[in-house]
């Protein structure tokens, strides 16, 4: 039984055990302990949490799972992209540079039977040791005795004879001015005369149209070789064609010791020239100088002279102080369209009869 003091407006309780019920519900109250009946609420609402946090972390893994397939669906096709576009691209290449490759070769072959068929207008014969002795055993048979046999001479490698027929050559091509040929590399052609330094160089002998090109003249010395340097150029082929040999000089020096000479045959005669200097250069090279005079003539050749890799050069073997002309055949080296040069030099001693 409660009653109201209505001074104050306030309860009080009616008696000692409700005051005490109310003071230790206030008690409780004041600590945090809900009244009898929450308890229960709590634990569902602690409940309702615990499901709202177990949904949430459902939620966060199929979202994770779903970003995992996301990311191994694009590695797949990323991986499926690739699984083609490598087999296509070896593929390419592969035509490409098969193409390239049929291209060269056909270019090559094309350029080598052109000047194989050539080869029939230009014959060199210089007999060698073995033929000559055979020659003197026929001879010993047919005497009968071998005692009015003389022993074999040398072959004079310093005079081949040459049989060719200019007349042809000039028919084929009437840029063409002589035949030049480097015994001990093989190099074997007809040269013609260039207009510009650009015309042959992937233009034939016959005129067709092919990168191995022709040996020119250089286009300066206006069609003779009565200059005190001349110049002929010619491609470093591949297959050693053209100028292609021209670097054996420099990998193998008794080549130029067991063979020396460059021939230029013209009509009028055979101009030998001997290598005396050989070596690695650059376009903006000095050696593409001109000079004049004695001097000009003598500070030329102590400059090639420094320069070349002829170690094996025997000296004096160019008598310098009459200034002969010089014969200067240049051809590329390194990648192709570099600005690297190698250089073969030779200076005249003879002029015979061809």
């Amino acid at each position: 039984m409660k009653t109201v003091d209505e001074t104050n407006n306030k309860l009080y309780p009616q008696s000692s055990n409700e005051a005490e019920v109310l003071c230790s519900d206030a008690n409780d109250n004041k600590l945090g302990v809900h009244p009898k009946g929450w308890k229960s609420l709590d634990r569902e609402n602690t409940k309702t949490k615990e499901g709202a946090m177990e949904e949430r972390e459902r939620e966060k893994n199929t979202e994770e799972k779903a970003d995992e397939k996301a990311v191994e669906s694009r590695k797949k096709k990323a991986g499926g992209i690739l699984h083609f576009l490598i087999p296509t691209f070896l593929f390419i290449s592969m035509l490409v540079f098969g193409g390239l490759f049929l291209r060269d070769f056909l270019e090559y072959k094309a350029a080598d039977d052109e000047y194989a068929q050539l080869d029939k207008h230009i014959v060199v014969v210089q007999e060698t040791k073995k033929e000559t002795e055979e020659k003197k055993e026929e001879s010993v048979a047919e005497s009968g005795s071998a005692e009015e046999t003389e022993a074999p001479e040398p072959v004079d490698i310093a005079h081949p004879t040459f049989h060719i027929d200019y007349d042809a050559l000039k028919k084929i091509n009437g840029d063409f001015t002589a035949v030049i040929y480097v015994p001990a590399i093989h190099i074997s052609y007809p040269v013609v005369n260039s207009k510009d330094n650009d015309d042959y160089l992937h233009k034939t002998f016959e005129g067709k149209a092919n990168f191995a090109g022709s040996i020119f003249l250089d286009a300066n010395a206006k069609g003779s070789y009565d200059h005190k340097n001349t110049f002929v150029f010619g491609h470093n082929m591949k297959n050693g064609s053209m100028f292609g040999k021209l670097k054996n000089f420099l990998r193998d020096d008794s080549l130029a010791n067991t063979n020396p000479y460059i021939f230029l045959c013209k009509a009028d005669g055979i101009y030998r020239y001997r290598i005396f200097s050989y070596y690695l250069t650059d376009t903006s090279s000095p050696i593409y100088n001109d000079f004049e005079g004695d001097a000009g003539y003598d500070s030329y050749v102590k400059l090639i002279t420094r320069m070349s890799s002829y170690r094996n050069y025997p000296k004096d073997a160019v008598n310098f102080a009459n200034r002969p002309n010089l014969l200067t055949l240049s051809t590329c080296s390194g990648p192709a369209g570099g600005q690297q040069r190698f250089i073969v030099q030779g200076a005249l001693e003879e002029v015979y009869a061809s």
